[in-house]
């Protein structure tokens, strides 16, 4: 047909089947109207018997005749609109631009499906990537499954800094956080008001002494290992099938330097004379403050965490060697799975220990290591027994402050002067090993080196005690 065909044509040739034509009704199956540009093709409609009318776009390729369905004439789309001869002549135009570039309809299909088919792999992906939340708490997560004691701190810090302090950008996709937003972060760490626990309610500059520089340098270690975790995420093919997906191409965290003026360790040593006055101290402490603060020393300075998480059932009877105490290694390396650290308690260790070691069957306390033999002591608590002694002993005069980091520095220190070399020392305090041969197959427990050098150890400490020359 020249002429364009109208709604009201094809409604009545719906309903009867017949067009009129030089003023004759003939019965007719199809009907067309070519588009206005040349090689564009026709929109063709064709009658079914029960008067639906079904359009197509026909179209002459690769010398034969084809055509592809658009939908029914009259129809209701999802406008709520019915799909009249209008729009299904623009829909066939819209079609047949898009096809003259494919060499038959059959691969403009094709085509079209491809496309349909990326588009929803995409929007699902889209679906599946994880927020700055997810991401994070998905890294602690897997510290959590590799054992790591410092998960619980970690996600604390996380929390605090980021996901209350952030909740819009926590709930950003992880692939779409910036440098930008990472140092915002940290900005925020450094200069807000400390926690509201404890006395800390002040406002203060951040600096070394306070921690606040050192807090948001790890919370930037924190951040960078978590996206590190996520860049890794996606490929890992131990991982769900079904599991979110971050989408990460870089780690934005790796951008920002180090803080400046942060993670400076307080290393100085204490000196014979110091020291001294800290054992005299610690006499005078109630019986089992005394007993817990002389383990931590006369152990040689172990990891305060690793002390007191010890139970009960880590006090082991060993044939060769007496009374053992086993402590678990959480802080391995990468790689390294929890290691026994075992302690020998015996002679002068046993004796300072033993207000701890005396109610081993009767005693209420999951451990040893325990104030009022009901709870076990945390570290932190622990820890404070020193920094009060520092406080005093500045205050008269006679040491330095200092806390338990500064004695633990002492301790190493004055073991070196005493002899026990590098290797030993790590040994003794449970350092971290290196190397395949370290890391997996040394299964040796150096009783008998932790022993000889505890002892050399213990009568230091008493000789420093007894010893006229100092009173």
């Amino acid at each position: 047909m020249g002429r364009k065909l109208t709604d009201t044509q094809v409604k009545s040739w719906a309903l009867t089947g017949g067009v009129k034509k030089n003023g004759t009704v003939t019965p007719a199956r199809t009907l067309s109207e070519q588009l206005g540009e040349r090689g564009a093709g026709s929109m063709l409609l064709e009658r079914r018997p029960n008067g639906n009318v079904e359009v197509y776009l026909a179209m002459r390729r690769e010398g034969g005749q084809e055509r592809r369905k658009l939908g029914a004439f009259g129809e209701l789309g999802p406008d709520g609109l019915v799909r009249g001869l209008s729009f299904w002549r623009r829909e066939a135009e819209r079609v047949s631009a898009e096809a003259r570039c494919f060499k038959t309809l059959a691969a403009y299909d094709d085509n079209m499906r491809k496309q349909v088919a990326d588009a929803e792999r995409a929007a699902r992906l889209v679906a599946r990537q994880g927020s700055l939340e997810q991401l994070l708490v998905a890294y602690v997560e897997n510290m959590q499954r590799q054992g790591k004691s410092s998960a619980k701190n970690v996600m604390g810090a996380l929390r605090l800094d980021v996901l209350e302090a952030f909740p819009e950008l926590a709930a950003r996709k992880a692939k779409d956080i910036e440098p930008e937003d990472i140092s915002e972060i940290l900005r925020h760490c450094i200069n807000r008001k400390p926690a509201t626990k404890g006395r800390g309610k002040r406002k203060t500059t951040a600096s070394t002494t306070n921690g606040k520089l050192t807090m948001a340098n790890r919370l930037r270690s924190y951040m960078r290992a978590a996206f590190s975790f996520g860049l890794k995420h996606d490929l890992n093919p131990l991982r769900a099938g079904d599991a979110v997906l971050f989408g990460l191409k870089h780690n934005p965290v790796a951008y920002l330097p180090t803080i400046e003026g942060a993670e400076r360790a307080n290393t100085e040593a204490l000196t014979k004379d110091e020291l001294r006055y800290v054992l005299l101290a610690v006499q005078g402490l109630p019986e089992r403050h005394r007993a817990i603060a002389y383990a931590m020393i006369y152990l040689a300075g172990q990891r305060v965490e690793m002390l007191v998480r010890a139970g009960w059932s880590d006090l082991l009877d060993d044939p060769e060697h007496g009374l053992v105490l086993r402590l678990v290694d959480l802080k391995g390396g990468k790689g390294s799975p929890p290691r026994d650290h075992l302690l020998p308690l015996a002679g002068r260790v046993h004796e300072v220990l033993a207000p701890l070691l005396v109610n081993r069957q009767s005693s209420r306390s999951t451990g040893p290591f325990s104030l009022d033999e009901l709870r076990p002591v945390y570290a932190h608590t622990a820890q404070k027994i020193f920094s009060g002694l520092g406080s005093s002993l500045a205050d008269e005069g006679l040491t330095r402050y200092f806390t338990w980091r500064t004695m633990r520095a002492t301790i190493e220190t004055h073991l070196a002067e005493l002899g026990v070399d590098e290797q030993r020392r790590a040994w003794l305090l449970s350092h971290g090993r290196s190397g395949v041969q370290a890391k997996h197959y040394d299964r040796y427990n150096y009783i008998k080196e932790k022993r000889e050098d505890l002892d050399k150890w213990s009568r230091y400490l008493d000789q420093l005690v007894s010893d006229s020359s100092y009173a």
